[in-house]
């Protein structure tokens, strides 16, 4: 009888944990943000509201509806109405997303392009195994015996993508004779260091392109590369560069300060503030950096520039960048989709916030740029609106100023009467691509263009010129030879590009461009 009793009374004690554990889960949970970081979650009356509609909805109202399309639109719009920065990412996104911060993705490893509906292939990628098995000017027809001939990228994708270590069989035609090859799907990482070399035998140029896991690393390398080459002084070129992850950003500033200054601090909702300094770990601490900045350089970008800026320890060259001074934290909602969510602003070394201002109607806040081009403020320094209110002294003694972006020390107007940035910056220059790879594609297999450091020494696109004019709409004969070297550069780094990747485009084009202009002149002027 006495075990029968001790059965019952743990059959209740387990029916009264499990009673209570289901009343709080009701109102308590967690989730999972992208270190895999439990974060707390409880829940309002708002939420047992949305979830009671949606059963409504599902199981009363007179027409069959997809509830979870209704419930990523009502997401979409919720976040929104936020702030700028705020998103939510739909399952159909999330792999894109994740791969542009982990900096890889899964697959065969090609660069290519489009030309009368078939696949030519314009190099593989370095850092996989399949590396030299393509070669420029092949042709790819099928993939396990699925046509890719007048197929849309998304269908391409899908044939060539798989699950990682699989093969793909493709059937090629390289110089007019079928041949098949098969790849492996592996990891493919995707660079974001795309410039590395030495401009003259002192000054090293570095690129980064966003923040994402691998970044650190590859600036670091980066960095050894160009100091084993004799670098003394940095070109850090962080045009374009949209952020990304923010601790990849505090491990780059690192690079360049010295233990205890401090890179940055955040400050949460509860107005907790966390403060992130530096190390001795850093490779180049003492030498000399510019920082290239334009309007698109923004959130993690702006956290490297401000601290170099704010301690003295880097010029900052170009024009104001995009200000983003929000902190986003990316959440899994626990089916397959995620929200980025701003959970804290964050502050350079000063104490300012380089947020620009906003008011949750993210259509003004994104006419910011037609705003800069309207005011002038791209050419003209003098056009840069600067609040008086918002003044900082940096520990280098420096004013500096908050509320918009970070402001250059050295301004680099978009000189719309340069012709490097006419080519550069035009909005036809796919069709100009277009034209200049069909060119090399005539002759591909020209022994020049399988050897990269034999091309940018010895090769001349010279001889394109007149043609190229043409695409340009210039007659040959009212163009001004004095710009032949810059028209002649363009084709010949956009050539690189498509052989060789965007390293070699930025080595060629580096003699052309405005503000490396800028910083050989500031160098005449310092020694």
């Amino acid at each position: 009888m006495r075990s029968f009793f001790k059965v019952i009374n743990i059959v209740l004690v387990v029916m009264i944990i499990f009673l209570i554990g289901f009343m709080v889960g009701k109102k308590y949970d967690f989730a999972f943000d992208e270190n895999k970081d439990i974060v707390g979650l409880q829940y309002s009356d708002n939420e047992q509201k949305i979830r009671r509609l949606v059963s409504l909805i599902d199981n009363e109202y007179v027409n069959d509806v997809n509830s979870d399309s209704l419930v990523d639109d009502a997401i979409h719009y919720m976040v929104a109405k936020l702030d700028p920065h705020s998103t939510y990412i739909d399952k159909a996104s999330v792999q894109k997303a994740e791969e542009q911060l982990k900096g890889e993705f899964v697959g065969i490893g090609i660069q290519f392009r489009t030309m009368n509906d078939t696949i030519v292939v314009e190099r593989t990628l370095p850092g996989t195994k399949n590396y030299g098995k393509l070669e420029f000017g092949d042709q790819l027809v099928a993939a396990d015996n699925q046509s890719l001939v007048a197929k849309d990228n998304k269908t391409i994708e899908g044939l060539l993508k798989g699950k990682k270590g699989s093969e793909v069989k493709l059937s090629v035609i390289r110089d007019q004779k079928p041949i098949s090859v098969t790849l492996n799907r592996t990891i493919v990482p995707i660079p974001t260091v795309t410039g590395k070399h030495m401009l003259t035998k002192d000054i090293g140029y570095l690129k980064l392109t966003r923040f994402s896991e691998n970044s650190a690393n590859e600036v670091h390398e980066g960095l050894q590369n160009l100091l084993d080459q004799g670098m003394k002084t940095l070109v850090f070129d962080l045009r374009g560069n949209p952020g990304g992850i923010m601790h990849i950003a505090e491990e780059i500033a690192d690079e360049f300060l010295t233990k205890n200054e401090l890179i940055v601090y955040t400050q949460d909702k509860q107005k907790r503030k966390k403060y992130i300094y530096a190390t001795n770990r850093g490779l180049f601490e003492q030498g000399k950096i510019y920082v290239l900045m334009d309007e698109n350089s923004a959130s993690s970008s702006e956290i490297v520039a401000g601290a170099l800026q704010d301690y003295g320890r880097g010029i900052i060259v170009g024009r104001r960048s995009f200000g983003k001074g929000l902190v986003q934290r990316e959440i899994s909602l626990g089916d397959g989709t995620k929200v980025r969510l701003t959970v804290a602003n964050y502050y350079t070394p000063s104490g300012r916030s380089i947020q620009k201002p906003f008011d949750k109607k993210t259509a003004k806040y994104s006419d910011d740029l037609y705003k800069r081009l309207k005011s002038g403020e791209l050419y003209s320094k003098d056009s840069i609106k600067i609040n008086k209110d918002l003044e900082f002294t940096a520990p280098s003694g420096k004013k500096v100023y908050g509320g918009g972006g970070i402001i250059p020390d050295e301004f680099v107007a978009l000189d719309t009467n340069s012709v490097s940035n006419w080519l550069y910056y035009n909005q036809d220059a796919n069709y100009f691509n277009d034209f200049l790879f069909k060119k090399i594609y005539s002759i591909h297999d020209f022994f020049m263009f399988h050897n990269e450091a034999i091309y940018l020494k010895y090769f001349s696109a010279g001889m394109y010129r007149n043609e190229f004019l043409g695409v340009l709409g210039i007659p040959s004969n009212e163009f001004n030879p004095v710009f032949s070297t810059t028209v002649d550069n363009y084709m010949k780094a956009t050539i690189a590009g498509t052989l060789y990747g965007s390293r070699a485009f930025y080595q060629v084009w580096m003699p052309e461009d405005e503000m490396i202009k800028r910083i050989f002149e500031l160098e005449k002027i310092t020694k």
